[in-house]
């Protein structure tokens, strides 16, 4: 019976961290996966194991039939696994009409902390039945956290390279409670009815959501997040083609015109002139890839860095990127640490959603960049769009960096509503001439920058990408009433 236990604590490991890894990801097409979600989902799982152990830890004291408590908390933490894909669809909706911060930790209790409770509770009872006297308690307990945390490290491996990818969000967790029940059933030997109903009701569930039928042109759970193009309709009648991330628009395509509809690309357009003769251009983030297809237009010769492989796809399939573009999949910072190619105009567009990574533009990578730019070259960077105040204090940061390692730098924009706008940072090791849109750079005052050794951006853009995810729920929320 003891190998039984210890198989069944593996098993729960396991299912600790299937739980919590889909359950962030789910939690990603609605309020991102910023450093507010994470803060949240990894608090209510520590709080929900606490509580659980805790919970546990009396049920080991107080009753007598251990092995029937066990396998009943073992069916619940199962049953609570299963349903967390049907609260995710059904429920978190509604919840993200509360203020953000308050709904992101709600909405993170609801899906986590009854499965990670129950699961949590295991512990101590799997310690108990295997402790035959107190002078083998500690080797028991290290034997019982030890095989769990095994299953952990197996499940994040097993889903974040394999699972999520292939079969998505909701056949995960639907694998990995039947996984838990079944075997609960099986060792512990109680078939009843009342369980098998439980479970067929809860799988069915998923299973309406699994197969409901969507008008998206294309999804799934990708390494970023999930992954969405769909065609919607504008108020000119017009059909604009979009990539969604974690539910953020990346890219949009009037599907007519096959050109971008949005503001910054634009912008871009009136900026790349200033660039030297056309010759070489990167883009780090290749998106639907219509930046790509701007500087290919414009005679360059262009090769476009994206890191997740679906989204690559997606841009041949769906958003007619170029032929003559080369994709090259990979994370931006490890292309240029092994790049030797110099290019005449570099493009960083990396955003996950709202969020910009913080390795990617830090002193010591700009520094390496420079044997990347050829004489004379820009280095354009995306930006969100505020300056002033706490909320600008990543735009400041990244002006404070750029200028320590040696970039002319000059910001350009098109509006002057910080909420819905993008700020562009033009850059040179060379002075520049005044730019199309060109504003003053009126940072907020501060001394710091990002490093590699001290990344500020995830810190400090916080805010910013709270407001800016905020805003553009709000804004969809209102016009899909």
């Amino acid at each position: 019976m003891i190998k039984k236990l210890l198989f069944l604590s593996f098993i729960e490991g396991a299912v600790v961290m299937a739980a919590e890894l889909c359950g962030a990801k789910l939690l990603a097409p609605i309020f991102g996966s910023s450093l507010y979600v994470w803060a949240s989902v990894m608090g209510i799982t520590l709080a929900a194991l606490a509580l659980g152990y805790f919970f546990g830890g009396l049920i080991s004291e107080q009753s007598k039939q251990h092995s029937k408590k066990l396998f009943q908390i073992l069916i619940f933490a199962a049953l609570f696994v299963i349903l967390i894909p049907v609260l995710s669809r059904y429920v978190i909706p509604w919840i993200s009409y509360l203020p953000f911060l308050l709904a992101v930790v709600l909405s993170t209790f609801i899906l986590l902390f009854f499965p990670v409770f129950f699961l949590g509770a295991t512990s101590p009872l799997f310690i108990y039945l295997q402790t035959k006297d107190n002078l083998k308690s500690g080797s028991v307990s290290g034997s019982v956290y030890a095989v769990s945390t095994l299953g952990g490290i197996m499940a994040t491996f097993l889903c974040g390279f394999y699972l999520i990818p292939i079969i998505g969000l909701t056949y995960c967790l639907l694998l990995f409670g039947s996984v838990l029940f079944f075997a609960s059933i099986l060792i512990f030997k109680v078939y009843k009815l009342i369980h098998f109903l439980l479970f067929a009701a809860f799988v069915y569930l998923n299973l309406q959501f699994a197969i409901l039928k969507t008008t998206d042109l294309y999804a799934s759970n990708s390494i970023l997040g999930y992954l969405q193009v769909q065609d919607l309709v504008n108020e000119k009648k017009e059909t604009i083609r979009v990539l969604k991330i974690n539910n953020i628009i990346q890219t949009e395509m009037n599907v007519q015109t096959k050109r971008s509809v949005s503001e910054y690309i634009k912008l871009l357009d009136t900026i790349v002139p200033y660039a030297p003769t056309a010759k070489s251009a990167l883009v780090l983030g290749l998106g639907g890839g219509l930046t790509a297809n701007l500087f290919q237009d414009k005679n360059y010769t262009t090769d476009g860095v994206e890191f997740d492989k679906g989204i690559i796809d997606a841009a041949i399939n769906f958003f007619d990127l170029n032929k003559k573009v080369k994709p090259i999949c990979s994370d931006a910072r490890y292309y240029l640490n092994n790049c030797t190619k110099k290019y005449d105009l570099i493009l960083v567009d990396i955003f996950k959603a709202e969020e910009q990574p913080s390795h990617v533009i830090t002193t010591e990578s700009l520094n390496k960049l420079k044997q990347n730019l050829a004489d004379s070259a820009l280095l354009i960077i995306n930006w969100h769009g505020y300056m002033a105040g706490e909320i600008g204090k990543g735009s400041s940061i990244l002006n404070n960096t750029l200028v320590k390692s040696g970039y002319h730098v000059k910001v350009c924009t098109k509006s002057t509503n910080e909420n819905y706008r993008n700020l562009i940072f033009v850059c040179s090791l060379k002075k520049l001439n005044s730019l199309p849109f060109e504003i003053a750079a009126n940072f907020e005052k501060t001394k710091l920058l990002n490093t590699d050794d001290l990344p500020l951006f995830e810190r400090y853009n916080a805010l910013a990408n709270k407001a800016w995810r905020s805003n553009y729920l709000n804004y969809y929320q209102t016009v899909t009433k």
